[in-house]
């Protein structure tokens, strides 16, 4: 699992990816999402009929920040029914333990923990959002910080281990069909996101090798134009040379770096399709399931081939 201090960071990169008609501002700390106000906003844009009622509104200009009392009071109606709706309207589980934040302490102290615990709910619910599961995705997909989106990919993967999925009792047809649906719909997505990903770990290498080519041409260039001059000084040979040999070692450990992070995300990229295969078959042996679920999967199958290294 990811430490805290990469966490909060790519939480609070994932907030101010997120558009501006969401309508919060940038922040630069989960602490200043404490008082679960920006955190109600998104709430909204995601399903305001259901949010509505347990909204925060933000304090009126020159108002006093809102005593630690009744920010726990606007906080607990926030998480309870953000809770509700993970498990309730998403199908997605139980959270765990360890997975609930103590909203006490996150009213209290500006807890960074118990603020990574809640953000990282908004997030999940984001990406498993019916109607705007896509624009959420897509925030992250534009994210150009590597670290912050493969953090960011991390959690979302770790929101269905953290998920305890025996509730008592045999499950229904619609419990079946919604797990499978949430399954298949984080394997896609972080199958998009690494390809994003992938993609723009190629442009960078593709960039570091037309420049590696420009300084090899310039270097050979230079040394035809001693040879054609007659010779250059020592001093000046030497500092040519100790020039493009620094821009050369440069770049071939730029290229070294960018070939070993092409070579993870190509391992991420196979083990998610081959997660997605498991699940197919998950899908198609389940006499519970519907039809249209399965098609569902062949579909994602169809249109996420496996990435390859070129």
């Amino acid at each position: 699992m990811a430490i805290l201090g990469s966490t909060e960071h790519a939480l609070v990169t994932w907030i101010n990816s997120l558009p501006p008609s969401v309508g919060i501002a940038p922040i630069s700390s989960l602490g200043d999402l404490a008082d679960g106000v920006s955190l109600s906003k998104i709430l909204l844009d995601v399903d305001k009929e259901y949010f509505d009622s347990s909204a925060i509104e933000p304090p009126l200009t020159g108002e006093e920040k809102p005593s630690f009392i009744a920010t726990v009071r606007n906080l607990k109606p926030l998480y309870k029914a953000l809770s509700t709706y993970y498990t309730d309207i998403l199908h997605l589980g139980t959270l765990d333990s360890l997975s609930v934040p103590n909203v006490s302490l996150l009213a209290k102290d500006g807890s960074i923990q118990d603020a990574a615990k809640l953000v990282r709910l908004v997030l999940l619910v984001c990406i498993n959002s019916v109607t705007k599961n896509s624009e959420y995705l897509d925030s992250i997909q534009r994210i150009s910080d590597v670290d912050a989106k493969n953090t960011l990919l991390e959690l979302i993967a770790e929101g269905q281990q953290g998920v305890d999925h025996n509730q008592g009792g045999l499950p229904t047809e619609y419990e079946i069909d919604a797990r499978i649906q949430a399954e298949v719909g984080k394997v896609v997505a972080r199958y998009e996101l690494l390809e994003a990903a992938h993609a723009e770990l190629q442009e960078q290498n593709r960039a570091l090798q037309d420049s590696y080519g420009k300084i090899k041409q310039e270097n050979a260039s230079l040394q035809e134009q001693v040879a054609q001059a007659g010779g250059m000084s020592r001093l000046q040979v030497e500092i040519a040379e100790k020039k493009a040999k620094s821009q050369t070692e440069y770049l071939q450990k730029e290229m070294q770096d960018l070939e070993e992070q092409l070579s993870e995300k190509d391992k991420k990229l196979v083990d998610s399709d081959i997660k997605m295969k498991e699940l197919l078959v998950q899908v198609r042996s389940a006499d519970q399931v519907k039809p249209g679920i399965a098609q569902q999967s062949d579909s994602n199958l169809v249109r996420s081939k496996p990435y390859t290294l070129s």
